[in-house]
């Protein structure tokens, strides 16, 4: 029985190493994977915003009158900010998304001189029974606007 035991537990210590082995090369497949994938960027751009509002204070041994230097923006970034700040019918010769191709095209289907067509221009026009209606009713909101204020003599008996 000793012997079992013995060689039960040896099995058991070769499981183990076998078991991390396995996981050591699980994790050397993990990391490798994961490596394709990373890239290390290392050019960084701050916004023209935030180099406004940075304060870097000069110690007076390091400042020098007689060579004041000038803040220089980073060529790049205002290229891309100038193109975002761009409308899309400026950015782009189509449109990108389906809802960007409702009014795309914004000019008007009937020009805007065919007020003189009279298929598309058609003119409010009254004729003397109309314009008496109107003067009448006009003149009857008036006099109601009146007798709400209690100007008329009808009002106050």
């Amino acid at each position: 029985m000793a012997e079992r035991g013995g060689a039960a537990a040896a099995a058991a210590g070769d499981d183990d190493r076998r078991n991390m082995i396995f996981y050591d090369r699980i994790q050397a497949e993990t990391i490798r994977k994961e490596l394709r994938v990373h890239r290390l960027y290392d050019r960084y751009m701050l916004s023209p915003s935030v180099k406004s509002k940075l304060v870097i204070t000069n110690t007076p041994q390091s400042m020098n009158l007689m060579n004041p230097v000038d803040d220089v923006e980073d060529e790049e970034y205002s290229r891309q900010a100038t193109q975002a700040r761009q409308l899309p019918r400026e950015r782009n010769a189509e449109p990108v998304t389906s809802a960007q191709a409702y009014g795309w095209d914004a000019a008007p289907l009937v020009p805007p001189a065919s007020r003189t067509d009279p298929r598309f221009h058609r003119p409010r026009v009254e004729c003397d029974i109309t314009r008496c209606y109107n003067s009448g009713a006009a003149a009857a909101a008036a006099a109601g606007d009146r007798r709400r204020a209690g100007g008329t003599a009808d009002a106050k008996k």
